[in-house]
């Protein structure tokens, strides 16, 4: 057997190098036509591969992303060229795609039909099915490519460990509050809440009706109970370092709580619409094979590093789910997760290459989730270890950085420059007083002068694991250190094993983190000495306090006035370097509908399976 899975693979990678020559010919008269050939030729490369690996990871990624480059090197074509290439069906199905997608507004959809001569009947006739496309359709099955299946993947809470992971605990658990596009405080399975004069205790009004997955009602001992174990004696949630700021929660009915602070929080019911803080149900605390928890889809097999499979909860209180069945498939390889999506083996892609934009436009068959946000990929300096801890190595670094090369060549243009804080500049706390740190490799030189380590090689990690272009973050990185006499040896370790292996084990490190609504957040769980998630191990004490003190404060101005000095304080003496502020970009083929983009997660915060649906 293991002789036909080798003999099996070697077919495959010279199926591509064998293919390669006639196919570019062909691509020279039909460049369709090769496409479609090389994305035959990847799709049977994927199915071979998962057969003999268990695995979507392709060993051969030179020869798979010819297609890929084939796909990239397409021209971005005008509204005219398209029209002038296609029939009348086809471009009018083009541009009902797009116009479905909402890519395009009603009034170029209709000026360009209109433009093309369609008539008044034909144009109506689209605006019908475009109608219908948008009243959500009952059944399918959405298939999700992620990074990685890793054997740390949770549906605990208190475990949850990457962004793939958030997106498959979002199928089966829920908050008492959510988000909504303004990324305001929304109700969910609370349905309203209300402070005290200084903000010090909380009540919440619980939704009736709510069952979990074994029919048992959610209650205010549900709530409770899930709520306290973040912050219990010998938790070590990441979610501890702001949960903890709860003394105590009270029952006073059935269906309402009462939340009594350590210290006022103006801000707490953003706090309980974190990406950890889900309702679970009184007492559970073994969350292997399928706990039952309030969303829109049951468990059905949830094996770490291997397979998740759900399927929807027909007694949901809310809207949806719209699909029969939901799965998560790990795809490492970022050519190959693409090519997935084209072929069709997944439907829904989460953290889309940013290079890969114009290719998935291109293609015909998906189009792009893209969400302006705070999310960003960093470097994580830790300091106390060498030469992390050294304080003239991290300035070097911090000088050694083209940014805004970053941003164009690695985000491309679907982002924004940083500033070594993880507040972004959409962010009303966001401190602009602070000089932009450029790119000055004399500067960088300097300080590794000063270090001892010009031209010493250096390990740093890179992954996609950390955030869609970290790697090719860490490349440029590279590059733009040589001038200053760094020497970097960029390091990219197994997928599945970034998390527990390089993650606040190795000096330095690609990093990434979703958005956070509010600046307490992010410090709290990112850079507070409380918190086992402090991946730089930054421990200052002017830093806590203000941390603690700015959660009572009501007025703007003040608090302002203490973020922006914290965020000082990381760039001037911190480990954290901001590589760019990265926009949510997603992907999903054509069928797909219902996705809505949002600020603070990808695929609609990391709730699209409720609102998705198949338009077959």
């Amino acid at each position: 057997m293991r002789k036909a899975v080798r003999r099996w693979k070697i077919l495959v990678a010279e199926s591509y190098s064998r293919l390669a020559t006639p196919v570019r010919q062909i691509e020279a008269d039909n460049a369709d036509g090769a496409r479609s050939i090389l994305r035959g030729i990847c799709r049977c490369h994927l199915i071979l591969a998962s057969f003999c690996d268990h695995s979507f990871e392709i060993r051969n990624r030179k020869s798979c992303a010819i297609a890929t480059k084939l796909e990239r090197a397409r021209p971005v074509l005008s509204d005219q060229q398209r029209r002038n290439a296609m029939s009348d069906d086809k471009f009018n199905e083009y541009l009902l795609r797009q116009y479905v997608a909402n890519r395009i507004s009603r009034r170029r959809f209709m000026g360009t039909l209109a433009a093309a001569g369609a008539s008044a009947t034909v144009i109506d006739g689209l605006l019908a099915r475009r109608a219908n496309a948008q009243t959500p359709k009952k059944g399918g099955r959405l298939v999700v490519g992620i990074e990685a299946a890793q054997a740390q993947d949770s549906l605990d809470p208190l475990s949850y460990y990457s962004t793939a992971n958030f997106l498959m605990a979002f199928s089966t658990n829920e908050n008492l509050v959510t988000r909504d596009a303004d990324l305001q405080p929304a109700p969910w399975l609370a349905t309203s809440w209300e402070a005290n004069e200084d903000a010090s205790s909380w009540v919440f009004n619980l939704r009736e009706g709510v069952t979990f997955h074994d029919g048992a009602p959610m209650e205010a001992e549900d709530v409770i109970y899930s709520m306290q174990r973040h912050y219990r004696e010998g938790s070590e949630a990441p979610s501890k370092s702001y949960m903890s700021q709860i003394k105590d929660i009270e029952k006073l009915d059935t269906h309402q709580v009462r939340f009594n602070l350590q210290a006022p929080n103006a801000d707490f019911p953003m706090i309980l619409s974190d990406t950890r803080v889900h309702v679970t149900k009184r007492d559970l605390e073994d969350f292997t094979g399928t706990p039952p928890g309030t969303g829109p889809f049951k468990v059905v097999e949830f094996t770490p590093g291997s397979r998740y499979v759900f399927a929807a909860n027909e007694n949901y209180w809310g809207d949806g789910p719209y699909v029969d069945d939901l799965e998560f498939i790990g795809i490492p390889d970022n050519t190959a997760r693409i090519n997935a999506l084209i072929a069709g083996d997944i439907n829904v892609l989460l953290q889309l290459d940013q290079k890969a934009t114009r290719l998935i436009e291109n293609s015909g068959v998906g189009y792009v989730v893209n969400a302006p946000s705070g999310a960003f990929i960093n470097l994580a300096l830790m300091l106390d270890r060498a030469p992390t801890n050294d304080p003239d190595f991290r300035m070097a670094m911090k000088y050694a950085i083209d940014r805004p090369g970053i941003v164009d060549n690695i985000f491309k243009g679907l982002g924004t420059i940083g500033n070594d804080h993880p507040i972004a500049p959409i962010d009303p706390y966001y401190n602009a007083n602070i000089p932009q740190r450029e790119y000055d490799p004399d500067k960088a030189n300097f300080h590794i002068k000063k270090a001892g380590l010009e031209n010493t090689s250096i390990d740093f990690y890179g992954s996609d694991v950390a955030g869609t272009g970290a790697l090719a973050a860490a490349q440029h990185v590279q590059q733009s250190a040589k001038a200053a006499g760094i020497n970097l040896n960029v390091i990219n370790p197994p997928a599945d094993s970034f998390w527990s292996a390089v993650w606040i084990q190795q000096p330095m490190i690609t990093s990434g983190w979703d958005a956070r609504p509010v600046p307490d957040l992010i410090f709290s769980i990112a850079f507070s000495n409380t918190s086992d998630w402090n991946e730089t191990l930054w421990n200052n004490e002017r830093f806590e306090k203000l941390l603690v003190e700015a959660r009572s404060v009501t007025d703007f101005a003040k608090r302002k006035e203490m973020y922006d000095e914290m965020q000082l304080m990381l760039h001037d003496e911190g480990g954290h370097i901001t590589l760019g502020f990265r926009n949510y970009v997603d992907a999903a083929r054509n069928e797909v509908q219902g996705i809505e983009p949002h600020g603070s997660g990808p695929l609609g915060f990391y709730q699209f399976q409720r609102t998705a649906w198949i338009d077959a």
